[in-house]
Protein backbone atom coordinates (compact mmCIF):
# COMPACT_ATOMS: atom_id res chain seq x y z
CA UNK A 1 0.00 0.00 0.00
CA UNK A 2 1.48 3.23 -0.98
CA UNK A 3 1.63 6.51 1.70
CA UNK A 4 1.89 9.82 -0.14
CA UNK A 5 3.74 8.70 -3.01
CA UNK A 6 6.26 11.54 -3.90
CA UNK A 7 8.28 10.45 -7.26
CA UNK A 8 7.37 8.05 -10.14
CA UNK A 9 9.32 6.43 -12.71
CA UNK A 10 8.86 3.56 -15.65
CA UNK A 11 11.31 1.76 -17.34
CA UNK A 12 10.51 -1.53 -19.08
CA UNK A 13 7.82 -3.42 -16.93
CA UNK A 14 8.98 -1.65 -14.00
CA UNK A 15 7.09 1.03 -12.20
CA UNK A 16 9.46 2.72 -8.85
CA UNK A 17 7.45 4.93 -6.14
CA UNK A 18 9.33 6.98 -3.68
CA UNK A 19 6.86 7.85 -0.70
CA UNK A 20 6.46 9.74 2.41
CA UNK A 21 7.28 6.60 4.57
CA UNK A 22 10.51 6.67 3.34
CA UNK A 23 10.61 3.84 1.27
CA UNK A 24 10.80 2.62 -2.41
CA UNK A 25 8.02 0.48 -4.02
CA UNK A 26 8.57 -1.50 -6.99
CA UNK A 27 5.29 -2.80 -9.22
CA UNK A 28 4.81 -4.61 -12.32
CA UNK A 29 3.25 -2.17 -14.81
CA UNK A 30 0.02 -4.16 -14.18
CA UNK A 31 0.30 -2.88 -10.53
CA UNK A 32 1.54 -6.32 -9.22
CA UNK A 33 3.87 -5.73 -6.71
CA UNK A 34 7.47 -7.00 -6.41
CA UNK A 35 9.19 -5.32 -3.62
CA UNK A 36 9.77 -2.22 -0.93
CA UNK A 37 13.20 -1.53 0.38
CA UNK A 38 13.63 1.27 2.54
CA UNK A 39 13.73 3.29 6.23
CA UNK A 40 13.84 6.38 8.40
CA UNK A 41 17.78 7.34 8.32
CA UNK A 42 20.88 8.58 7.15
CA UNK A 43 22.34 5.46 6.42
CA UNK A 44 22.80 3.40 3.11
CA UNK A 45 19.05 2.05 2.00
CA UNK A 46 18.08 4.79 4.52
CA UNK A 47 16.11 7.84 3.77
CA UNK A 48 14.86 11.36 4.66
CA UNK A 49 11.72 12.91 2.05
CA UNK A 50 13.07 10.19 -0.87
CA UNK A 51 11.34 12.37 -3.61
CA UNK A 52 12.42 12.60 -7.42
CA UNK A 53 13.15 8.74 -8.94
CA UNK A 54 14.62 7.78 -12.15
CA UNK A 55 16.48 4.33 -13.86
CA UNK A 56 19.17 4.50 -16.16
CA UNK A 57 17.81 2.79 -19.16
CA UNK A 58 21.45 1.49 -20.07
CA UNK A 59 22.35 -0.72 -16.80
CA UNK A 60 18.65 -0.55 -14.75
CA UNK A 61 20.29 1.44 -12.04
CA UNK A 62 17.90 3.27 -9.92
CA UNK A 63 18.92 6.95 -8.73
CA UNK A 64 16.64 8.22 -5.70
CA UNK A 65 16.57 12.40 -4.23
CA UNK A 66 16.89 11.89 -0.90
CA UNK A 67 15.80 14.80 0.10
CA UNK A 68 16.72 15.84 4.06
CA UNK A 69 19.93 14.10 3.90
CA UNK A 70 21.23 16.10 0.85
CA UNK A 71 22.55 13.24 -1.31
CA UNK A 72 21.09 11.23 -4.16
CA UNK A 73 21.74 7.14 -3.68
CA UNK A 74 21.89 4.85 -6.63
CA UNK A 75 20.61 1.39 -6.09
CA UNK A 76 21.15 -1.58 -8.35
CA UNK A 77 17.88 -2.93 -10.58
CA UNK A 78 17.08 -5.46 -7.65
CA UNK A 79 17.24 -2.12 -5.64
CA UNK A 80 20.76 -3.49 -3.69
CA UNK A 81 22.50 -0.05 -2.42
CA UNK A 82 25.63 0.87 -4.82
CA UNK A 83 26.73 4.17 -4.15
CA UNK A 84 25.96 7.79 -3.09
CA UNK A 85 26.85 10.98 -4.16
CA UNK A 86 26.43 15.29 -3.52
CA UNK A 87 26.75 15.18 0.07
CA UNK A 88 29.02 18.13 -0.32
CA UNK A 89 26.90 19.63 -3.28
CA UNK A 90 23.61 19.15 -3.19
CA UNK A 91 21.22 21.41 -0.67
CA UNK A 92 17.91 19.50 -0.25
CA UNK A 93 17.61 17.64 -4.28
CA UNK A 94 13.86 17.35 -5.26
CA UNK A 95 14.47 16.18 -8.59
CA UNK A 96 16.63 13.85 -11.00
CA UNK A 97 16.78 12.81 -14.95
CA UNK A 98 19.57 11.52 -16.70
CA UNK A 99 20.32 11.38 -20.32
CA UNK A 100 23.07 9.03 -22.31
CA UNK A 101 26.03 11.16 -20.73
CA UNK A 102 24.83 13.43 -17.71
CA UNK A 103 22.62 13.19 -14.62
CA UNK A 104 20.73 16.45 -14.10
CA UNK A 105 19.63 17.48 -10.19
CA UNK A 106 17.26 19.79 -9.33
CA UNK A 107 18.23 21.68 -5.53
CA UNK A 108 15.32 23.03 -3.55
CA UNK A 109 17.36 25.44 -1.19
CA UNK A 110 19.64 27.13 -3.17
CA UNK A 111 17.87 27.11 -6.79
CA UNK A 112 19.67 25.26 -9.25
CA UNK A 113 20.04 22.84 -11.92
CA UNK A 114 23.36 20.67 -10.91
CA UNK A 115 24.48 18.38 -14.42
CA UNK A 116 27.11 15.85 -13.19
CA UNK A 117 28.69 13.63 -15.96
CA UNK A 118 28.29 9.71 -15.60
CA UNK A 119 31.61 9.67 -13.64
CA UNK A 120 29.80 11.87 -11.06
CA UNK A 121 31.87 14.76 -11.52
CA UNK A 122 30.16 18.33 -11.26
CA UNK A 123 30.02 19.61 -14.80
CA UNK A 124 28.03 22.93 -15.03
CA UNK A 125 24.93 24.73 -12.75
CA UNK A 126 22.67 26.57 -15.27
CA UNK A 127 20.20 28.48 -12.67
CA UNK A 128 20.70 30.06 -9.89
CA UNK A 129 18.76 33.06 -7.75
CA UNK A 130 20.37 36.19 -8.62
CA UNK A 131 22.61 34.89 -11.17
CA UNK A 132 21.40 35.54 -14.65
CA UNK A 133 17.75 33.07 -15.20
CA UNK A 134 16.39 33.77 -11.67
CA UNK A 135 14.66 30.92 -10.36
CA UNK A 136 12.83 31.53 -6.91
CA UNK A 137 11.18 28.10 -6.05
CA UNK A 138 11.04 25.37 -8.63
CA UNK A 139 9.22 21.50 -7.76
CA UNK A 140 10.47 19.26 -10.75
CA UNK A 141 11.81 20.21 -14.73
CA UNK A 142 11.41 17.92 -18.10
CA UNK A 143 13.96 16.82 -19.95
CA UNK A 144 13.02 15.69 -23.60
CA UNK A 145 15.05 13.52 -25.59
CA UNK A 146 16.88 16.09 -27.51
CA UNK A 147 17.65 17.36 -24.22
CA UNK A 148 15.71 20.36 -24.27
CA UNK A 149 14.80 21.67 -20.50
CA UNK A 150 11.84 23.19 -19.04
CA UNK A 151 12.14 24.15 -15.44
CA UNK A 152 8.39 25.51 -14.02
CA UNK A 153 8.95 28.19 -11.12
CA UNK A 154 6.16 28.81 -8.74
CA UNK A 155 8.29 31.88 -7.04
CA UNK A 156 8.40 33.26 -10.06
CA UNK A 157 4.87 32.38 -11.82
CA UNK A 158 6.96 31.07 -14.68
CA UNK A 159 8.46 28.65 -17.02
CA UNK A 160 11.46 28.59 -18.44
CA UNK A 161 13.23 26.62 -21.85
CA UNK A 162 16.71 26.03 -22.07
CA UNK A 163 18.02 24.02 -25.13
CA UNK A 164 20.90 21.26 -25.20
CA UNK A 165 23.87 24.34 -24.99
CA UNK A 166 22.02 25.35 -21.98
CA UNK A 167 20.49 28.22 -22.80
CA UNK A 168 17.88 29.56 -21.77
CA UNK A 169 15.53 30.30 -25.35
CA UNK A 170 12.46 31.14 -24.00
CA UNK A 171 10.43 31.95 -20.63
CA UNK A 172 6.38 31.23 -20.64
CA UNK A 173 4.87 33.44 -17.65
CA UNK A 174 1.84 31.41 -15.99
CA UNK A 175 0.75 31.19 -12.55
CA UNK A 176 2.09 28.91 -9.83
CA UNK A 177 3.01 26.02 -12.03
CA UNK A 178 4.21 22.88 -10.36
CA UNK A 179 4.04 19.86 -12.52
CA UNK A 180 4.92 19.49 -16.35
CA UNK A 181 5.91 17.24 -19.14
CA UNK A 182 5.86 17.58 -22.59
CA UNK A 183 3.46 14.98 -25.11
CA UNK A 184 3.79 13.35 -28.33
CA UNK A 185 2.80 16.67 -30.34
CA UNK A 186 5.30 18.74 -28.24
CA UNK A 187 2.38 20.55 -26.20
CA UNK A 188 3.58 21.70 -22.49
CA UNK A 189 1.63 20.23 -20.44
CA UNK A 190 1.33 22.34 -16.89
CA UNK A 191 -0.05 21.69 -13.14
CA UNK A 192 -0.57 24.91 -11.87
CA UNK A 193 -2.15 25.70 -8.21
CA UNK A 194 -3.70 29.07 -9.93
CA UNK A 195 -6.99 29.49 -11.27
CA UNK A 196 -8.47 26.48 -9.48
CA UNK A 197 -6.10 23.75 -9.57
CA UNK A 198 -5.97 23.56 -13.21
CA UNK A 199 -4.07 21.98 -16.12
CA UNK A 200 -2.76 24.23 -18.76
CA UNK A 201 -2.14 23.26 -21.99
CA UNK A 202 0.32 25.37 -24.44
Amino acid sequence: MMYIPRGLTICGNRILISQSSNCIINYQLDGKFISKVGKFGKGNLEFDYPCGITIDAFNGDVYICDCHNNRIQILSEYLHYKSQFGKDILYKPLDIKLNRDNIFILDKSNPCLHIFNKYLVLQKNIISRGEGEQVIFPCFFFLDNSDTILIPDIGSNSIQIFNSKYECIHKIFTPKPSGITVDDKDRIIVVSFARGNCLQIF
